[in-house]
Protein backbone atom coordinates (compact mmCIF):
# COMPACT_ATOMS: atom_id res chain seq x y z
CA UNK A 1 0.00 0.00 0.00
CA UNK A 2 1.23 3.31 -0.24
CA UNK A 3 2.45 5.52 2.66
CA UNK A 4 2.33 9.61 3.16
CA UNK A 5 4.83 11.84 4.90
CA UNK A 6 4.56 15.46 5.16
CA UNK A 7 7.38 17.18 6.40
CA UNK A 8 6.68 20.93 7.62
CA UNK A 9 9.52 23.32 6.13
CA UNK A 10 9.45 27.04 6.34
CA UNK A 11 8.68 27.01 2.23
CA UNK A 12 5.94 24.53 2.18
CA UNK A 13 5.58 20.67 2.40
CA UNK A 14 7.60 17.73 1.38
CA UNK A 15 5.52 14.94 -0.21
CA UNK A 16 7.09 11.60 0.31
CA UNK A 17 5.35 8.44 -1.45
CA UNK A 18 6.49 4.71 -1.82
CA UNK A 19 5.69 1.70 -3.02
CA UNK A 20 2.74 3.28 -4.99
CA UNK A 21 -0.21 2.31 -6.28
CA UNK A 22 -1.56 2.96 -9.92
CA UNK A 23 -2.66 5.90 -9.66
CA UNK A 24 0.45 7.45 -8.24
CA UNK A 25 2.80 5.74 -10.33
CA UNK A 26 3.95 8.21 -12.87
CA UNK A 27 4.47 10.56 -10.30
CA UNK A 28 6.30 8.01 -8.62
CA UNK A 29 7.99 7.08 -11.45
CA UNK A 30 8.97 10.92 -12.85
CA UNK A 31 10.26 12.04 -9.55
CA UNK A 32 12.54 9.18 -9.51
CA UNK A 33 14.06 10.03 -12.81
CA UNK A 34 17.31 11.96 -12.28
CA UNK A 35 18.20 15.20 -13.75
CA UNK A 36 21.08 14.65 -16.12
CA UNK A 37 22.57 17.64 -18.75
CA UNK A 38 26.08 17.14 -19.94
CA UNK A 39 28.41 17.64 -16.93
CA UNK A 40 25.40 17.62 -14.58
CA UNK A 41 24.27 14.38 -13.60
CA UNK A 42 22.05 12.35 -11.29
CA UNK A 43 20.62 15.45 -9.82
CA UNK A 44 17.54 14.59 -7.75
CA UNK A 45 15.17 16.49 -5.29
CA UNK A 46 15.07 19.86 -4.33
CA UNK A 47 15.59 20.17 -8.08
CA UNK A 48 13.00 19.70 -10.95
CA UNK A 49 13.10 20.27 -15.01
CA UNK A 50 14.12 18.23 -17.90
CA UNK A 51 12.30 15.44 -17.25
CA UNK A 52 11.63 15.68 -13.88
CA UNK A 53 7.78 17.78 -13.53
CA UNK A 54 7.16 20.88 -11.10
CA UNK A 55 6.23 18.02 -8.47
CA UNK A 56 9.15 16.47 -8.00
CA UNK A 57 11.00 20.02 -6.76
CA UNK A 58 11.43 23.63 -5.01
CA UNK A 59 9.64 26.39 -7.31
CA UNK A 60 12.62 28.12 -7.52
CA UNK A 61 15.21 25.16 -8.19
CA UNK A 62 13.95 24.68 -11.47
CA UNK A 63 16.88 23.09 -13.96
CA UNK A 64 17.25 23.40 -18.00
CA UNK A 65 19.30 22.10 -20.25
CA UNK A 66 20.27 23.40 -23.48
CA UNK A 67 23.00 21.67 -25.91
CA UNK A 68 24.80 19.92 -22.53
CA UNK A 69 24.58 23.19 -20.81
CA UNK A 70 22.41 23.43 -17.68
CA UNK A 71 21.16 26.68 -16.27
CA UNK A 72 18.99 28.00 -13.51
CA UNK A 73 17.00 31.34 -13.38
CA UNK A 74 17.38 33.43 -9.87
CA UNK A 75 16.01 36.53 -9.56
CA UNK A 76 15.31 37.75 -12.97
CA UNK A 77 19.26 36.65 -13.65
CA UNK A 78 19.92 33.37 -15.77
CA UNK A 79 22.93 31.28 -14.60
CA UNK A 80 25.04 28.62 -15.68
CA UNK A 81 25.50 25.87 -13.35
CA UNK A 82 28.67 24.49 -13.54
CA UNK A 83 28.71 21.76 -10.29
CA UNK A 84 25.79 20.92 -8.20
CA UNK A 85 27.48 19.24 -4.94
CA UNK A 86 24.11 17.13 -3.43
CA UNK A 87 26.05 16.13 -0.66
CA UNK A 88 26.52 17.54 2.76
CA UNK A 89 27.24 20.90 1.36
CA UNK A 90 24.62 21.01 -0.83
CA UNK A 91 25.96 24.14 -3.12
CA UNK A 92 25.98 25.29 -6.32
CA UNK A 93 28.78 26.31 -8.35
CA UNK A 94 27.02 29.32 -10.66
CA UNK A 95 28.52 31.24 -13.25
CA UNK A 96 26.11 34.30 -14.55
CA UNK A 97 24.79 32.95 -19.04
CA UNK A 98 25.87 36.10 -20.41
CA UNK A 99 28.90 36.71 -18.58
CA UNK A 100 30.16 33.40 -19.76
CA UNK A 101 31.48 34.01 -23.03
CA UNK A 102 32.04 37.64 -22.29
CA UNK A 103 31.51 40.68 -20.03
CA UNK A 104 30.87 43.94 -22.05
CA UNK A 105 27.38 42.97 -23.24
CA UNK A 106 25.61 41.97 -20.25
CA UNK A 107 22.03 41.04 -20.64
CA UNK A 108 20.67 40.91 -17.23
CA UNK A 109 20.55 42.86 -13.96
CA UNK A 110 22.88 42.99 -10.71
CA UNK A 111 23.86 39.53 -8.99
CA UNK A 112 21.48 38.84 -6.52
CA UNK A 113 19.86 35.89 -4.78
CA UNK A 114 17.20 35.53 -2.39
CA UNK A 115 18.27 34.90 0.44
CA UNK A 116 15.38 32.64 2.03
CA UNK A 117 16.86 29.83 -0.37
CA UNK A 118 20.66 30.62 -0.86
CA UNK A 119 23.38 31.65 0.76
CA UNK A 120 26.71 32.79 -0.13
CA UNK A 121 29.45 30.42 0.04
CA UNK A 122 31.94 32.09 2.81
CA UNK A 123 35.29 33.61 0.50
CA UNK A 124 33.05 35.06 -2.65
CA UNK A 125 32.98 38.53 -2.81
CA UNK A 126 30.97 41.16 -4.79
CA UNK A 127 32.57 43.02 -7.53
CA UNK A 128 31.53 46.46 -9.61
CA UNK A 129 31.96 46.01 -13.35
CA UNK A 130 32.51 49.74 -14.38
CA UNK A 131 31.43 50.45 -18.21
CA UNK A 132 32.50 53.18 -20.27
CA UNK A 133 33.72 55.45 -17.85
CA UNK A 134 35.33 59.04 -18.21
CA UNK A 135 37.85 58.99 -15.46
CA UNK A 136 41.40 57.69 -14.68
CA UNK A 137 40.91 56.89 -11.24
CA UNK A 138 40.37 53.14 -12.24
CA UNK A 139 42.37 50.64 -14.31
CA UNK A 140 39.69 49.68 -17.27
CA UNK A 141 40.28 47.41 -20.39
CA UNK A 142 39.85 47.35 -24.01
CA UNK A 143 36.36 45.61 -25.01
CA UNK A 144 36.53 43.93 -28.20
CA UNK A 145 34.67 46.19 -31.03
CA UNK A 146 31.96 44.19 -31.61
CA UNK A 147 30.45 43.98 -27.51
CA UNK A 148 27.94 46.74 -26.11
CA UNK A 149 30.33 48.74 -24.20
CA UNK A 150 33.79 49.81 -25.21
CA UNK A 151 35.75 49.66 -22.00
CA UNK A 152 35.52 47.81 -18.81
CA UNK A 153 36.82 48.13 -15.42
CA UNK A 154 36.46 46.04 -12.24
CA UNK A 155 36.27 47.59 -8.13
CA UNK A 156 35.36 46.70 -5.05
CA UNK A 157 31.72 48.10 -4.16
CA UNK A 158 33.10 50.35 -1.98
CA UNK A 159 35.01 52.25 -4.47
CA UNK A 160 33.49 55.86 -5.60
CA UNK A 161 31.99 55.48 -9.16
CA UNK A 162 32.92 58.32 -11.56
CA UNK A 163 29.92 60.22 -12.29
CA UNK A 164 30.52 59.79 -16.49
CA UNK A 165 29.75 56.05 -17.05
CA UNK A 166 27.45 54.76 -19.12
CA UNK A 167 26.98 51.63 -16.79
CA UNK A 168 27.60 49.25 -14.03
CA UNK A 169 26.97 45.77 -12.57
CA UNK A 170 27.11 44.26 -9.58
CA UNK A 171 28.28 40.52 -9.92
CA UNK A 172 29.72 37.93 -7.57
CA UNK A 173 33.36 36.33 -8.01
CA UNK A 174 34.70 33.57 -6.41
CA UNK A 175 38.46 34.89 -6.25
CA UNK A 176 38.85 38.49 -6.29
CA UNK A 177 42.65 38.45 -6.54
CA UNK A 178 42.53 36.50 -9.93
CA UNK A 179 40.21 39.53 -10.88
CA UNK A 180 41.97 42.26 -9.41
CA UNK A 181 45.30 41.19 -11.01
CA UNK A 182 43.96 40.73 -14.54
CA UNK A 183 45.89 42.16 -17.38
CA UNK A 184 43.66 42.27 -19.76
CA UNK A 185 39.96 41.94 -20.96
CA UNK A 186 40.55 38.22 -21.57
CA UNK A 187 42.02 37.77 -18.51
CA UNK A 188 39.41 39.61 -16.50
CA UNK A 189 36.98 36.91 -18.53
CA UNK A 190 38.39 33.68 -17.33
CA UNK A 191 38.07 35.48 -13.69
CA UNK A 192 34.36 35.78 -13.87
CA UNK A 193 33.70 32.68 -15.70
CA UNK A 194 35.58 30.80 -12.93
CA UNK A 195 32.02 31.53 -11.36
CA UNK A 196 30.69 31.37 -7.14
CA UNK A 197 29.38 28.95 -4.84
CA UNK A 198 26.36 29.30 -3.18
CA UNK A 199 24.54 26.88 -0.77
CA UNK A 200 20.75 26.10 -1.05
CA UNK A 201 18.83 26.13 2.35
CA UNK A 202 16.39 23.05 1.84
CA UNK A 203 16.48 20.50 4.43
CA UNK A 204 17.27 16.96 2.83
CA UNK A 205 17.91 15.40 5.72
CA UNK A 206 14.58 13.40 5.96
CA UNK A 207 14.27 13.28 2.31
CA UNK A 208 17.63 11.39 2.58
CA UNK A 209 16.48 8.54 4.81
CA UNK A 210 13.25 8.32 2.41
CA UNK A 211 14.95 7.94 -0.44
CA UNK A 212 16.98 5.48 1.12
CA UNK A 213 14.12 3.22 2.48
CA UNK A 214 13.08 3.01 -1.82
CA UNK A 215 10.66 6.43 -1.16
CA UNK A 216 11.14 9.12 -3.75
CA UNK A 217 10.67 13.01 -2.70
CA UNK A 218 8.40 16.03 -4.23
CA UNK A 219 7.01 19.57 -3.41
CA UNK A 220 3.54 20.42 -2.42
CA UNK A 221 2.68 23.16 -4.67
CA UNK A 222 -0.81 24.08 -2.68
Amino acid sequence: MMSWLFFSSPFAFFVFINIPLASSFDWYTSCSNKFNCGEITNVGFPFWGYGRPESCGYPELNLTCSESVTTIGIMGVQYRVLKINQEAEETLKLVRDDYYDKICSPKFGDTKLNSNLFDYVSGSVDVKLLYDCISSSQRDFSCPKDETYGNVAAVLPAFPVPLMCKSQMVIRIQDAMSIFSSKNVTELEQAVREGFEVKYKVDSAKCDEYVGSKGVCGYDWV
